[in-house]
């Protein structure tokens, strides 16, 4: 199974042809296992994760999270499935000039702990390719990686931390683009481009080796499989006129480049789904998600169109496809 825009949880026995197994309103949804979800609900002002089984429908309250009422713009936060770790931040009062100072919390070892502060206010830039946030436990919950355009728009670095101390073990101040745990301790986010001429590129960080390239095309929203052997992402120009998927292994091997597409997603080990992109005369972007979804299969290589029963295509109310990333 595998979550769609935290709301849409499919069976993707058959990648081609999915089925909806439930559709979530406001909440956010994890897959526990093959047959049982977590999910938030708010009880008395509270958020509260629930655990359902999805043979028995039976429900139990697995945890309480520490996330704070956000009196600006929204509340951005992360946790863990059994509600242990936290991420999420508070704000205090506005000033005349309209700022204020954001304090980054994780939730640990039962009590809350303030990472690092940062200013923030109105202004900086939002758009289809502008920064996207990053907020991401690594897989065995060793480190956890944030960005603070989490928390501010005009605020750029990347920020990596071990769990277990609290202590901060890498910081770039380069604005980015999203990123995806590749393995426990490796770390891969896309830099944005800081000219026409000067265009983003891929990264990683190993405790051990610090930060480097490890791929040089200008990549948006990177994602990666669960076995960390695949990487995808929305490939850009520096006019970011025509967007493409690509894909490619973390070692050695064959990469993918598809037509105009984005969002991709992996929904199996070897098979990701991502949005066609079309053309477009409204607005400023030259292209919109077209409503059609691909399956792209690495192993046999076959790229075809994913069939959705009526009625179970992840769109919102408004009609919108929120499809593949969150």
């Amino acid at each position: 199974m595998v979550v769609v825009a935290h709301s849409f949880l499919y069976d993707v026995s058959d990648p081609l042809k999915p089925r909806l197994v439930c559709r979530g309103t406001d909440t956010s949804m994890h897959v526990l296992d093959g047959n049982a979800i977590a999910y938030t609900t708010v009880l008395a002002s509270h958020v509260i994760i629930i655990r359902r089984d999805l043979t028995t429908g039976a429900e139990s309250r697995i945890a309480q999270l520490r996330v704070a009422p956000q009196p600006y713009y929204w509340v951005f936060a992360t946790w863990t499935w059994d509600g242990s770790l936290e991420v999420y931040s508070t704000s205090n009062s506005t000033s005349a000039s309209m700022s204020w100072q954001v304090q980054v919390h994780l939730w640990s070892d039962g009590a809350d702990h303030v990472l690092y502060t940062i200013p923030a206010g109105v202004g900086g830039i939002e758009s289809r390719w502008a920064q996207r946030p990053i907020l991401e436990f690594g897989p065995d919950h060793s480190y956890v990686a944030i960005s603070d355009s989490a928390f501010s728009l005009y605020s750029n670095s990347v920020r990596i931390f071990l769990v277990a101390d609290r202590r901060q073990k890498f910081v770039s101040a380069a604005a980015s683009s999203g990123g995806t745990w590749i393995a426990g301790d490796r770390f891969a986010w896309a830099t944005m481009a800081s000219s026409s001429t000067v265009l983003g590129k891929l990264m990683q960080w190993t405790p051990t080796g610090g930060a480097t390239v490890l791929r040089s095309e200008f990549w948006y929203s990177p994602t990666s499989s669960s076995d960390g052997r695949w990487l995808a992402g929305t490939l850009l120009s520096a006019s970011s006129a025509a967007p493409r998927v690509f894909v490619a292994p973390v070692g050695d091997g064959r990469t993918f480049r598809t037509g105009l597409a984005s969002s991709p997603r992996f929904v199996t080990p070897t098979v990701l789904w991502y949005a066609v992109e079309a053309l477009t005369t409204a607005g400023y972007d030259q292209t919109t998600p077209s409503r059609v979804i691909h399956a792209l299969d690495v192993t046999s290589q076959t790229d075809k169109v994913v069939t959705f029963r009526a009625g179970e295509a992840p769109k919102t109310s408004e009609g919108y496809t929120v499809c593949c990333r969150d």
